[in-house]
């Protein structure tokens, strides 16, 4: 009996292999938010921007005088090369606008202005990563990084996401997989 084949990755974890060295991509983690048939989009979950700041999102929106009372700034994640002067957070379900995408019952993902401010008065989600970006795959683009090793596919859970710290996310990441991450870059290249 063979390996099941997973043809839709949406709410899996792509964890980047050495074939990606050297680029934007390197040590990446990236939650699949969607997969379909025109292509798929995902967001960087371990790679948090060293210069930019809540605040900086805030002065962005022309609302940075909201600084003075939030409670709790969020860290600002690298979450891809595409359109990366826009917010997409992805945070636990229990919070909920309009626009809010449920990608599982735990996780959901909001691209609406409405939520910053929200996050801003304390009234946010619990969990969250704040994104500035996305990675996105035209059609076929995905399915072909994949057969040429590029990534490799892990189930995701709200832990991961949400619990462990984003420094750690890429070796908790390679243990669900049963690899240690320092030795499997090598383990990759000679596979």
């Amino acid at each position: 009996m063979g390996q099941a084949v997973i043809t839709n990755l949406k709410n899996h974890l792509l964890v980047a292999t050495s074939e990606l060295n050297g680029g934007f991509f390197e040590r990446a983690v990236i939650y699949m938010a969607n997969q379909t048939a025109e292509g798929a989009m995902g967001l960087v979950v371990n790679q948090p921007m060293n210069k930019v700041g809540f605040g900086d999102v805030l002065r962005s929106m022309g609302i940075e005088e909201m600084l003075a009372n939030t409670r709790r700034q969020p860290l600002i994640y690298r979450g891809g090369p595409v359109d990366n002067n826009r917010g997409f957070v992805l945070h636990s379900s229990e919070y909920n606008l309009k626009s809010t995408i449920a990608i599982t019952s735990e996780i959901a993902l909001s691209a609406q202005a409405d939520i910053v401010g929200d996050i801003a008065r304390g009234q946010g989600p619990r969990n969250l990563n704040f994104c500035l970006g996305y990675a996105g795959w035209n059609p076929g683009q995905l399915e072909k990084e994949l057969a040429t090793n590029s990534w490799l596919v892990v189930p995701a859970d709200k832990q991961l996401l949400f619990d462990v710290p984003p420094e750690e996310r890429y070796a908790a990441a390679t243990r669900k997989l049963g690899l240690n991450s320092l030795n499997f870059m090598d383990i990759v290249g000679r596979a």
